[in-house]
């Protein structure tokens, strides 16, 4: 039942976006998709900078409750909680050539939830294509 209200809030965030942004095909920004052992991973080619903005303004659309939140130069990370306590860990890690690797797992150790992550990355593509932020990755 945990499992399907994450679900739930995030699809609502992808409602809301996905409505104020340009239903026009466009280059993909996300690369290498991978879900391994709960947790969920892709490549933007978009700065560290502009992703995390888009993971906090996402997850607060989303209706996430920040618990942590730690930043360096070239990684943030985050753990967020929705309104069941479950959690959402993210990292951003950013790459020789400044692309920026995302780490998503909802859930407990072993993470459980690929499609809420998906929904989640989704969101956050669609942030940055909306505000500029996206490059096209060739």
């Amino acid at each position: 039942m945990k499992k399907c209200a994450f679900a739930s809030l995030l699809v609502a965030a992808v409602l809301l976006v996905s409505c104020a942004t340009n239903s026009a095909p466009q280059q993909g920004n996300v690369s290498r998709e991978k879900y391994f052992m709960g947790t969920y991973s892709a490549v933007f080619a978009s700065s560290i900078i502009a992703v995390d903005k888009a993971v906090r303004e996402t997850c607060s659309t989303a209706k996430l409750r920040i618990i942590e939140r730690r930043n360096t130069a070239n990684s943030c990370e985050y753990l967020y909680k929705d309104v069941n306590n479950i959690p959402l860990r993210i990292a951003l890690l950013e790459n020789k050539d400044k692309s920026v690797k995302i780490t998503l797992k909802v859930g407990g150790v072993t993470g459980w939830d690929k499609e809420a992550c998906q929904l989640l990355l989704v969101n956050i593509d669609s942030y940055l294509r909306s505000h500029g932020n996206a490059e096209s990755a060739e």
